[in-house]
């Protein structure tokens, strides 16, 4: 009498433990705990020199800058490019690939793994700097910047996640994702940003601080449009990885 495949809940676990195998023990993560620190770094410098501005818009262009423009978006690209990836790297998938367990489980084990790792550095990032800079003068900026952090993190992760799946070369791929499209395309040709998922984290940000802008500038998407497009990135980002990694030969992994 053959065993029935396990289900969802019952094969989430393992899966898990064999994605947060793949984050452990690696330099390059041990890289982003050290780029983590940066927005501390340079909030503590500030706040220590004083005397530089309003506080407020020092926090959040410190969180815009360093934090979003830089540390999550690196941190989701290690993470997220491991967590699935150094299976694949290694040959190790095959165990995965022979067993009859959903292979959307195993993406979404690999998601839940690389985002909490990259959603925990992120508002260590985001709220150290910020208490740094403002104390606790203003609740909705701090608030507004973990929120965006948070969003930010899970959209990241969820496509180089994907990313690691359809392409060995993940990681050179999504580096130039986030130099070129998040860092140069959006800033100089504004109409991109409605495609940037740094915009919707800032739009969500602003939203929630209750402000229009930073700097008296006014957010590239609008928060309901971003909330729709942050939807619609996680569910198509998952579908394709499930199903690329369905279709993951054997000999793929050899």
């Amino acid at each position: 009498m053959s065993t029935p495949p396990p289900g969802r809940p019952a094969a989430l676990l393992p899966l898990v433990r064999l994605a947060a195998a793949g984050l452990l023990g690696r330099r390059r993560s041990l890289g982003v705990v050290l780029l983590a620190a940066a927005p501390i770094l340079v909030a503590a410098i500030i706040a220590i020199g004083g005397g530089l501005g309003d506080a407020a818009s020092l926090a959040s262009d410190v969180f815009s800058t360093i934090t979003l423009g830089l540390v999550i978006p690196l941190a989701a690209l290690v993470f997220g490019t491991a967590a699935l990836g150094t299976a694949i790297e290694d040959g190790t998938i095959v165990y995965l690939l022979v067993k009859p367990v959903p292979r959307g489980t195993a993406v979404l084990a690999a998601m839940l793994v690389a985002g909490a790792a990259t959603a925990l550095l992120a508002v260590g990032a985001t709220l150290l700097p910020g208490l740094l800079l403002t104390g606790l003068t203003e609740p909705g900026l701090l608030v507004g910047m973990s929120a965006a952090a948070l969003l930010a993190s899970l959209l990241y992760v969820v496509v180089f996640v994907t990313l690691s799946i359809i392409t060995s070369r993940a990681l050179l791929v999504g580096l130039a994702y986030v130099l070129l499209w998040e860092g140069l395309a959006t800033t100089v040709l504004a109409g991109t940003r409605i495609l940037s998922i740094r915009e919707y984290a800032t739009a969500t940000m602003l939203a929630l601080a209750g402000t229009t802008g930073t700097g008296g500038g006014q957010a590239a998407v609008d928060p309901p449009v971003a909330l729709v497009l942050s939807i619609v990135v996680v569910v198509v980002a998952f579908l394709l990885g499930a199903w690329r990694l369905a279709r993951f030969e054997v000999a793929e992994a050899g």
